[in-house]
């Protein structure tokens, strides 16, 4: 489940350098631009990916993944909703503890 949710957010994330290549491409900018693009990519979001969906709790990543859109939370196994549930709705709050 885990990686099917790294997959998808990888997958949205890397849209936006398939983006930036599409334009290097059509000359909307340079070489030197999307080199900078792609180094960007790999040292902030890719990073901060990796980190999440390797380092968290399971059922920690599948809440972020299903509070961020990337799961639903009938992907989720039966026995597991509960504990998927409880943590997003803790994801949801605000500051003062409110949804």
């Amino acid at each position: 489940m885990t990686g099917l949710a790294y997959e998808r957010d990888l997958s949205q994330c890397l849209e936006v350098i398939y983006s930036d290549f599409n334009k290097w491409k059509s000359d909307e900018i340079s070489v030197w631009d999307l080199n900078d693009r792609i180094h960007e990519f790999h040292d902030d979001i890719g990073r901060e990916l990796y980190k999440i969906y390797n380092i968290y709790d399971l059922h920690m990543i599948v809440a972020f993944a299903i509070k961020r859109g990337v799961l639903d939370i009938r992907d989720v196994n039966q026995e597991c909703r509960p504990e998927v549930h409880r943590i997003v709705d803790l994801l949801g709050q605000d500051e003062e503890g409110e949804g």
